[in-house]
């Protein structure tokens, strides 16, 4: 619930803000209700499906290195992986247990790490190389940066029957890792393009009507759900959600408010409103020469 408000409460004051500069303007730029929804869509959109993604249509569990299981995976789900944290904390490397996956269907394969933590875990083990396997990552991986880290979503290069391979487990702070096939949230490359087509049109209307940091707010709000897919689980707390902000501001602030002022300054820099006052100043005013008209006609009488 707390994830939720924190969502709400960043869109509608970035939203807000920039709404109220729109009506400042002189005229307001109709391609701003397209832009405006999307903001509101699209993070509202993803940290539903990453909160709440549904009953899981599939589930597995394995309990140590080496152990293989089966899932049927159909396109769209990922894998939420979820830890069972094991009775005794005062055991040894009992803060941390790291994993890594081999995931294989048909015509693909990847590997997935990830790091389950306890709240009070101040350090554990790091991931090794076991049996020359090679560690890397894929889907989506925290650090747990305070508090608990016990869930991550992977993110499936395909889809079919998929068989999952335990190959590396280190660390004792996990019993089990339940392994559930979720509805997953939209691809990446999908809010990639919503964010470049957003920016583009905010920077236009920022160009044309001048409204101030108008393309910074919009890339903000569209990139913070982008983070939110990449970061966020149905267990994280407000800290998940809250940290997604950061590169979000980084990226929409930072490049596309600096991209906008370029655009403003060098395409929109020639737009003045000079000569229609000059053009004013230079026509006779009208009592003048009425006034001269009246002069006239008295020296003739």
């Amino acid at each position: 619930m707390l994830a939720a408000l924190i969502v709400a409460a960043v869109v509608i004051l970035t939203l807000g803000s920039s709404v109220r500069r729109m009506f400042d303007l002189q005229e307001f730029p109709l391609l701003f209700w397209p832009v405006g929804i999307a903001c509101v869509a699209v993070p509202a959109f993803v940290a539903w499906t990453v909160l709440q993604p549904g009953e899981p249509i599939g589930t597995a569990q394995v309990t140590g290195l080496d152990q293989t299981v089966s899932l049927e995976v159909p396109a769209g789900y990922s894998l939420l992986v979820t830890a069972e944290l094991a009775e005794d904390e005062e055991a040894q490397d009992s803060g941390k247990t790291v994993y890594n996956f081999s995931l294989t269907g048909e015509g693909w394969a990847q590997t997935a790490a990830g790091t389950i933590k306890r709240k009070t875990a101040s350090s554990g083990p790091d991931i090794d190389l076991i049996d020359g396997k090679g560690i890397s990552e894929s889907g989506t991986r925290r650090s747990g940066r305070w508090g608990e880290d016990l869930q991550d979503r992977i993110d499936l290069d395909g889809s079919g029957t998929v068989t999952l391979e335990v190959s590396n487990w280190q660390g004792s702070a996990v019993k089990a890792l339940v392994i559930d096939v979720v509805k997953g949230p939209p691809p990446g490359w999908i809010l990639w393009c919503i964010v470049v087509i957003g920016s583009l049109c905010a920077i236009i209307i920022e160009v044309r009507n001048g409204a101030d940091r108008l393309a910074s707010d919009v890339a903000f709000l569209l990139l913070y759900g982008l983070f939110l897919r990449d970061g966020v689980t149905p267990l994280d707390d407000f800290q998940g959600v809250a940290w997604a902000a950061a590169p979000a501001a980084l990226l929409g602030w930072l490049v596309v408010g600096g991209l906008a002022y370029l655009a403003v300054k060098y395409a929109g820099g020639n737009d003045t409103s000079e000569p229609p006052v000059e053009a004013k100043s230079a026509a006779p005013p009208p009592d003048d020469a009425s006034d001269g008209t009246t002069r006239r006609r008295r020296r003739r009488r």
